[in-house]
């Protein structure tokens, strides 16, 4: 059974929150790199950052929407999962690869890598509500 956004506390629904409005700006920057630069907008990336990168569009969105439709559970896990290898992809990119795009973004999507490993375990649901 799905927990709905509506049975939790004020305070879940804001953390909450601030996880769609995340996600929704990767999704949108993603979107945005898609219909600015085409089917392949990182193109200049090694295969597997690109792939990657890639996907983050229709992961984002997956993440939103599974959090919204109440399926905390697997919402939760691909939030974290996202943001730790987003982390590590983008630090990889940026300290080793030398890409400057990632100066201020990177510092910003490890705040909110901590955000979301700080949060999952107080939003995660019990089993009597899962």
């Amino acid at each position: 059974m799905s927990q709905t956004i509506r049975k939790h506390s004020l305070t879940q629904r804001a953390v909450l929150g601030v996880y769609v409005a995340c996600f929704a700006v990767g999704a949108f920057n993603h979107g945005r790199d898609f219909l600015s630069y085409g089917a392949r907008p990182y193109n200049w990336a090694p295969a597997l950052l690109e792939a990657f990168w890639s996907a983050l569009l229709f992961l984002d969105l997956a993440t939103i929407g599974l959090l919204l439709l109440g399926k905390l559970r697997v919402g939760l896990a691909l939030a974290v999962a996202i943001m730790i290898s987003d982390v590590a992809a983008n630090s990889y990119g940026f300290f080793v690869l030398g890409i400057p795009g990632f100066k201020v973004a990177l510092p910003l999507q490890a705040a909110f890598l901590g955000f979301v490993l700080g949060s999952a375990p107080f939003l995660w649901p019990n089993r009597e509500t899962a």
